[in-house]
């Protein structure tokens, strides 16, 4: 394998040949969102508190946040002899790093006025996953192609579902053996999580495409229905007829994945 990882597994460098693979695999879904009438979007790296709060990421999601910090203004002769910043030397600022990259696109829907709207990006995101870090498919920050789709509830089912068979078709196509299934998200525990993860498989609001790499099963995709999780609080639900949904390919995965089954694209 010609990529470096560090050694904590945190994150990896890709050579030239791994990052055209990752650009092909890339350019093919960017190509599906824009045959479905999709704009792009681009989103920085840094998210800030406030709409985290608003779209309830602290109460579900608080153990995958990366906080941004900076030096202290009278610390910088000791952080230069120390050759670090630590908490000490440190101030925490109101903004994360970015965790999933659907979350910048609703509060640029804010009291706009539209009947449907496709909207792609692709984004380095970063969740910490308590240490579960491999160096080859889980890293603290990773690629996504994310395309999200904005309408009424039988616009945004067709979409997800138009582009989860067109996924599907493209693996067979490719001979990557995989799988599509029910899943939840992530949710930190609580009783009022565990009733979140509950409707999610009850309502079949979350699928997943997973790839068997070294005997672990991968999510390579996810495919997620919204409802008006995002479309109520950020004011573009039209009383509720305005619902979202969104599809996430993690490059890195994908990689892992032809690479690990020597699949050539």
């Amino acid at each position: 394998m010609s990529s470096f990882t560090g050694e904590n597994k945190n994150y990896i460098c890709y050579d030239e040949n791994e990052t055209q693979l990752m650009n092909v695999i890339d350019d093919k879904f960017r190509k599906e969102a824009l045959s479905l009438g999709a704009v792009e979007y681009h989103i920085p790296a840094m998210i800030d508190q406030d709409v985290l709060s608003k779209c309830g990421y602290f109460s579900s999601f608080p153990q995958h946040l990366t906080l941004a910090a900076h030096a202290k203004r009278n610390a910088y002769q000791q952080i230069a002899e120390n050759k670090c910043i630590c908490e000490k030397t440190a101030i925490v600022a109101r903004s994360y790093f970015t965790p999933a990259a659907c979350l910048h696109i609703y509060p640029m829907l804010e009291n706009q006025d539209f009947t449907h709207k496709v909207i792609t990006t692709k984004a380095r995101v970063y969740r910490y996953e308590n240490e579960q870090f491999d160096g080859f498919t889980r890293f603290w920050d990773f690629t996504v192609r994310e395309i999200v789709f904005v309408g009424n509830i039988d616009y945004v089912v067709k979409c997800i579902e138009n582009i989860k068979s067109k996924t599907w078709d493209y693996i067979k196509e490719i001979g990557l053996p995989g799988e599509i299934h029910s899943a939840t998200d992530s949710f930190y525990p609580s009783k009022r999580n565990s009733v979140k993860q509950k409707f999610q498989l009850s309502n079949s609001l979350k699928h997943e495409l997973s790839v068997k790499i070294d005997e672990r099963v991968v999510a390579i995709v996810s495919f997620n229905f919204h409802d008006t999780h995002f479309s109520k609080p950020f004011h573009f639900d039209k009383t509720g007829s305005i619902v979202t949904g969104c599809v996430g390919y993690g490059l890195e995965r994908w990689v892992a994945a032809l690479k690990y089954y020597n699949i050539k694209i």
